[in-house]
């Protein structure tokens, strides 16, 4: 699942320490709705533009993924303002839960 913000993933004046707490106990939330499958995770995907001013990777998503109970993880990223770059990076952050997926498929 993957909830897109239009605001920063840095620190600002609205949110000094990054990521607003809202933010991720609505993904949180959203997460709680769906059950997994047993043996498997559920992810979410916080997603922030790429803010070109800060050039530093914001510390939400260096630390991502978040562990939450129940084999949840949310990721925080921020993505590039040009639509391919930003598919690029989406597909690296999901390629852990495709190999997860194609794992329990080929147990099954």
């Amino acid at each position: 699942m993957v909830d897109a913000k239009y605001k920063s993933l840095h620190p600002s004046a609205s949110a000094p320490n990054g990521p607003q707490r809202e933010d991720l106990y609505q993904i949180a939330a959203y997460l709680g709705r769906f059950t997994p499958a047993v043996g498997r995770m559920s992810w979410g995907i916080l997603a922030y533009p790429l803010d070109p001013a800060q050039p530093s990777i914001p510390q939400a998503e260096q630390f991502s993924p978040w562990s939450l109970d129940g084999g949840r993880k949310i990721v925080f990223t921020s993505l590039p303002h040009v639509a391919s770059d930003a598919v690029t990076k989406l597909r690296v952050l999901i390629a852990p839960v495709t190999a997860e997926r194609d794992r329990w498929q080929a147990q099954a």
